[in-house]
Formats: structure tokens, sequence, C-alpha cells
């Protein structure tokens, strides 16, 4: 790109260090573009539940943080943070790439952004449709019918490319009154770091000793401990992997939202305790170590657009088992790498965990598979590949 003072702003709700997908993919695009010479500014509000960050001017790796009080956020999507609307119409920005559908705080400031500065190229990444999961109360409903209505009305307007992290997001997407020739793709992706560095023999023996997981079978999850994420059907169906394999350990890592009492009470009822290990709030470091250690990986969510922490379990050379989801189907060659199965479906995931646990030439082929596949997801090339002629494409380079 000729245009080497290119102003971008980054619009996310929760933003480095509060942890998770979109602010990972956000993270790591905007890293990026400092690395490419572009000024960048991130507006975000100041907490998460009682993750708060008390600088609300702030600095990272060169990316301008404007964090605003929050003043109330009633759910995942109703969240108010005052300043943001002042921050944003503060500074004279070239491109303005939000993370989300659906977020009506942001959407009103957009709006006002746009009316004021009609120079400016708007990009959205919704990672998912506006309330994406299926289970939600009489009243969450009909906001979610009565909200996705008024979107359609704006959302075509508002945007200049929308982008969809997996191949399958389009025909969603669409629905919301978006010409189809402003969606573009652009992957999730990892860092090239996670990829090359190698977990030492010695964490790995510190690690298994420490959770005494010596000679034992690992198959492990990571991410939020909740219930969408299917956790509870692996532990489900692991009485009858014990039968073919009696060595076998779950290893669960991840951030508690909730669950983790009704999680540790059905291990109890299932007699469990000794076949599973429960590592709650695991570092960056410890993740990577415990995911090194494990055969398997287990990707059970109800829904994901894509599921970064499937990426990560590949470049620690795992075999996989996953639900289909839009990230699940887009990662998988269903028996080549991994395998498919429906959320719930706790007699097919026992059919494939014992397929996988038994026959070990198969397991082999699919962690290498994984390894050298993960490498076409590093950041670096995303960027390059992918993000680059967006930016090209709505301002001209």
């Amino acid at each position: 790109m000729g245009q080497r003072n290119l102003k971008i702003g980054y619009v996310i709700k929760y933003f480095h260090p509060i942890k998770g997908g979109a602010e990972n993919n956000l993270l790591n695009i905007a890293l990026r573009s400092v690395e490419h010479g572009y000024e960048v500014h991130v507006f975000t509000s100041d907490r998460k539940g009682k993750e708060r960050c008390e600088r609300l001017e702030d600095e990272y790796e060169g990316i301008k943080i404007h964090r605003s009080k929050t003043l109330f956020d009633f759910s995942h999507y109703l969240g108010v943070y005052p300043s943001l609307l002042s921050n944003i119409l503060k500074y004279d920005l070239d491109i303005i790439h939000t993370s989300g559908f659906g977020f009506i705080w942001h959407d009103f400031v957009l709006i006002l952004k746009k009316l004021f500065s009609r120079k400016t190229k708007f990009i959205c990444t919704p990672h998912g449709p506006f309330m994406a999961l299926g289970k939600y109360n009489v009243v969450q409903r009909i906001l979610k019918f009565s909200y996705t209505a008024v979107q359609r009305l704006f959302l075509n307007w508002l945007y200049d490319a929308v982008i969809q992290v997996n191949t399958f997001q389009w025909q969603w997407i669409l629905k919301y009154g978006i010409n189809k020739k402003k969606v573009v793709f652009v992957p999730n992706g990892i860092s090239s770091d996670v990829v090359n560095t190698v977990v030492s023999e010695k964490q790995l023996k510190d690690f298994k000793k420490e959770h005494d997981l010596q000679k034992k079978f690992i198959i492990s999850s990571l991410g939020r401990i909740t219930e969408y994420k299917g956790i509870q059907h692996l532990v489900q169906v692991l009485p009858e992997l014990l039968e073919i394999k009696s060595n076998i350990v779950l290893l669960i890592m991840g951030r508690d939202e909730g669950y983790v009492r009704k999680l540790k009470t059905q291990v109890e009822k299932l007699r469990l305790k000794d076949s599973v290990r429960l590592i709650v709030n695991v570092s960056e470091e410890v993740k990577y170590v415990g995911l090194e250690s494990s055969e398997i990986f287990y990707f059970g969510s109800q829904w994901e657009a894509f599921g970064i922490v499937l990426l990560e379990a590949m470049s620690k050379s795992n075999a996989f088992v996953s639900t289909k989801t839009e990230g699940g189907n887009f990662l998988t060659t269903d028996g080549v790498n991994g395998y498919l199965y429906d959320y719930g479906d706790t007699d097919k995931l026992l059919e494939l965990l014992k397929d996988v646990i038994k026959d070990e030439a198969k397991m082999r082929a699919m962690q290498k598979e994984n390894l050298e596949r993960v490498r076409k997801y590093t950041w670096g090339n995303i960027y390059i590949k992918y993000y680059l002629p967006i930016l090209d494409s709505l301002i001209g380079g």
C-alpha cells in the first residue's frame, strides 16, 4: 500500500489484556497494522465483569488504547460506555474496523461517526450472527428478533466491507442485508511464535509430575468453561473410554464462567476424580505445555465462528474430535486431520474417540497433518495475503 500514514481505529467491547477469540483476532491484526507503519487506535470499554483496566489512556506495542468507563453492562450486547462516542469523534480516521454484530451502543456511535466523517471507510468482522446460540428465554428472543430487523436497515449502508472468518459465513451475513460483493475472507490465525516454539522435555516432565500425568494418555480441552462449550459431553463418555484404555486422563484447561462447580459435581457423581485434571485460569505458558502433553484435543462447542484453540492444539501435534461448528467444519477434513460430530451426540462422540484411541497409526497421521496445516494460519501470512488487499481496495493504494 502506497499510503503509509494510514490511520486505523479498531472498535471492540473488550481488549487486551482481557482474553477471548475476538479479542485475540483484533489484537493480532492491530499489531500487524503497527508493524506496517500505520497509526493504530483501539476504542474499547474499561472492564469485563470483575476484570477492570484502570488506565483509560494506554499504549501496548505501539497500539494507542482508549478505554471508556462502563456506565452499565446488562449483558454481552447491552453495555454502554459513554465516552466511546467522544473518543471516536475526536480522531480523524481513514479506516474503522469493528468486531461484532449486535452491539447496540457500538452501532449508535458508528452511525454518528459515519454521518460526521464521510471519508472514513468502515469494516466489520461479525464473527457470528447477533445472539448466535439457540438457547434464549422469551425476552431475549424478542430482543434478537427486533434488533436483527433493525440491523437489516443500516448495516449495508454502514459497512464498506464485512469479513467472514470462515468460508461459510456469507450465507448468514447476507441475511442481514449485506451486499455479497462486500463480503471478504480473512481467517483467524495463530502467532508464528506459538507454532515455532518447542516445549522442552523439562517443561513437559515438570508439568506431568505436577499434575500426576506420568504414563497417562491425555485428551485435552481448552477454552472458557461453560455449558455451550460441551465439556460435559466429554466427561459423560469417559467411563466407557476407560474400559478400552484405563490410563486415559481428561485435561480440562480454561477460565471458569460459572460452570466449574457443576462440572466437578458431574465428575464426582461418575467417580472420575482420578481421571480428570482441571486447571482453571491457566496461563499462556502452561496451556501450551498442556497441549503438548496431550494426544487428542476435544473441541465440543455448540457454536464457534472459528476456534483459535483448535489451531493452538494443532500447533502442538494433536489429533482432534470437533463438533460441526462453522470453525470445526472449516478446519477439518473429516477423517484426515480430525473427526466431526453433531453437538450433543454423545454416542457418535464415543465412537469417534474410540476409533482414534484404538488406531495409533491413524492418530499419528492426524497429528502430523495438523502440524503441517497450522502453518498456513500464522498471522503474518494472513495479514499480507488477506487483510492488506482489503485496505488497498477501500483506500486505494
